[in-house]
């Protein structure tokens, strides 16, 4: 279940920048609580937008537990 949906920026601007910027720079978004890098999600299937740890965080609240 996603537990983070705002990272200072929305997904829809997180997903706009990431598109816009391509593979030029390190454009990284960092979480909020332990500001390890996470990496933004569009909604789709069955899972609503959010941002995810690009590695689980056990000692952050925002992280996939998994």
């Amino acid at each position: 279940m996603p537990l983070m949906t705002k990272c200072l920026v929305t997904i829809e601007h997180a997903n706009e920048i990431q598109k816009a910027l391509g593979d030029i720079g390190d454009h990284r978004f960092l979480c909020p609580e332990c500001k390890k890098p996470v990496i933004p999600h569009s909604a789709g299937g069955n899972q609503s937008a959010h941002f995810e740890h690009d590695e689980r965080n056990p000692a952050c609240t925002l992280s996939d537990k998994r």
